[in-house]
This record gives structure tokens, sequence and C-alpha cells, in this order.
């Protein structure tokens, strides 16, 4: 009864466990998820369409002009630069058509500088067909006939985002954006508006001047940021982003020149050990060789001290017009008559 009992218990634990896993959504695999879909009707300007949507007071505007893509984030449903999110770290991982890669977005990560695993600000792509501008909240693809084709066929486009920490995946229907592309083809130029004169005591709004925070000299790596001139938060923040870049850049640059430093040494070390151990081995040599010059003029000297000393013995041999097999080494220096009679007998 008791193994009864634990049995059924486990079979509820698993199950229950079951439906927890299925039904759970875990925020550390999936980040946000905003969807935009064909309620968000196109805004159709000069030649161009916005679709916007918002999540949690942010705003995503998707625009397109017949030459590029652009994606703005902005923190009121305006799509300007004056509304724009600004970010220091802004990277965008992924675009997907219909859960696909966009080629185009494949070819920007395998022409960008420096690393091809995400699309980072700051970071240059080859011909500028994808830039990340996360410092005024916005990111383009430039588009080519095959890629507008496909993106004329799609249902839905997805930015997968990263502002700063945390991940977001921004969802765009664009199952109508053939006839959008089709609208703004056709579309006739706007009619020029005649000049009217201006009322009286009406004063002209004055554009925006743009004033730029840029890096000190020798830091061309970081780019500048640009704000309006009357805007002294805008030119804080600006100031606030450029000295995090170039602090980033600087500390880059340390640990390189410190690495290349490091190279330098260990080579020259190993160029010092080498030059040691080929002295060693030169003096070993020349040692081993004096040994040996030695040794041999000491053999030479002994050599010839015994054959003086046979040549003597062996003289008084001769003298007595003898000869013994033990002088015939030594015979060419008998008498005459000596060597032409010598024998190794013995006798």
């Amino acid at each position: 009864m008791g193994k009864q009992r634990f049995f059924i218990a486990l079979a509820v634990f698993c199950l229950s466990a079951s439906v927890i896993a299925k039904n759970s959504n875990n925020p550390f695999e999936k980040g946000a998820s905003v969807d935009i879909g064909r309620d968000a009707a196109w805004v159709i300007g000069n030649k161009t369409a916005t679709r916007s949507g918002s999540d949690s007071g942010t705003f995503y505007h998707l625009f397109y002009d017949r030459k590029l893509l652009r994606l703005r984030i902005t923190k009121s449903a305006q799509d300007s630069e004056a509304a724009a999110k600004r970010h220091d770290q802004f990277t965008v991982n992924d675009v997907l058509l219909d859960g696909k890669r966009l080629p185009v977005f494949q070819w920007c990560l395998n022409n960008q500088e420096r690393h091809k695993r995400f699309l980072q600000q700051g970071l240059k792509v080859k011909k500028e067909v994808c830039k990340n501008q996360g410092e005024v909240g916005t990111f383009t693809m430039r588009l080519n006939v095959a890629t507008l084709d496909m993106l004329k066929k799609g249902k839905k486009l997805t930015y997968k985002l990263k502002p700063f920490r945390s991940n977001v995946s921004v969802i765009f229907d664009i199952s109508d954006f053939s006839g959008i592309v089709a609208k703004l083809n056709t579309a006739p130029p706007p009619a020029i508006a005649k000049s009217q004169p201006k009322p009286s005591g009406v004063a002209t709004a004055a554009v925006a001047k743009k004033c730029k925070a840029s890096p000190p000299t020798g830091y061309s790596e970081v780019k500048a940021v640009e704000y309006n001139c009357a805007d002294s938060a805008a030119k804080k923040k600006a100031t606030a982003s450029v000295g995090t870049a170039v602090s980033k850049e600087r500390e880059r640059k340390k640990k390189v020149a410190a690495e290349r430093e490091e190279k330098r040494l260990a080579q020259e070390k190993a160029n010092a050990t080498k030059l040691a151990n080929q002295k060693v081995a030169e003096e070993k040599l020349a040692s081993e060789q004096a040994a040996l010059a030695a040794s041999a003029a000491q053999q030479q000297a002994i050599s010839s001290d015994i054959a003086g000393k046979m040549i003597a013995m062996c003289q008084k041999k001769w003298d007595k017009g003898e000869h013994r097999c033990y002088c015939e080494k030594y015979v060419s220096h008998a008498p005459k008559a000596i060597q032409e009679s010598s024998t190794c007998s013995g006798s």
C-alpha cells in the first residue's frame, strides 16, 4: 500500500512539473517582445512610409523611403531625432524576415570592423550598408533590388535588439508592404505651394542649430555625437557619451600597447638567450678544438721522442753491421750497406 502511494505521488509531481515547465517563460531565454501589426496604419509622406507602435512608453518607427529601411526608437510618438532615445550601448543582434536572417544583415555582419558576432554601436560597416547609430536611437539598412523583393513577399520583419543590458524583439507586420512600395513608386510628386506673403508680426520658426560633442585628438575611432546647441541637457548627455567612449578606447589602446611591449620584451629576452647559448656553444667548441690540438701536439712530441730513442738504440746495432726487425721501421736512418741488406730474420 505504501509503495502504491509513493508511485501515485511521484506521477502527480512529474505531471505538475511538466505543466509548469510548459507554461513558464524563462526571462533569460526570451527578452521583451513588441508586436506592431497592420492595425498600426502606415503614415505616407513624400515618397516615404512609416509604421509605428509602442510598448511601455517606448515607440518604434519603421521608416521606408525607397532606398533604405530605418528603425528609430523614441520616447514619444513623434518620429524625429529630437524625440529619439539615446543609447551609450546599443546592439543589433539580428534582423529576421519570417524567421530567417535577412541576407543584407548577414553581409553587414561579415563586413563590420573588429568582429562579426553582432552589429555594435560605434563600429563601421563597409560602404555603410548598415549603420548602428544608437546615440540617436536609429538603425538603418540600405536596400538593393533583391532585398526589396524579399521584403515585398514577406509577412513579419523582426529586429532583435539589446539596448544597454535588456533584450527586446520588435516585430513589424509587413504583409501589406508590397502595396506600400507600389503606392510610393506611383505617387505623383507633391505640388509646390506658391509662396505667400508672411503675415506681419509672425516670426518664422528658427531651424534648431546642431552642435557636436567631438572626441579629443588621437581618438578618431570615437564618433562625434550631434545635439541641438540650445539643449543643455542634450549637450551634457552627448559629452558624457563621447567621454565614456573615449575612456573605453583609451583603455583599449593601453591594453594593446602593454601587450605589444610585453611581446617586445619577450622577443628581446629570447634573442639574448639565443646569443648567450650561441656564445657558450662557440666557447665550448673552441675549447674542444684547443684540447684536440694540444693532444695532437703532445702525441707528436711523444712519437718524436720514441723515434729518437729507437733510432739511437738501432744505431748501435747498425754500427756493428747488424740489423734487427724492431729497427725495420727506422731503416731509412741506417747506413746504406744496412739498408741494402736489411732482413727481418731476427739475427
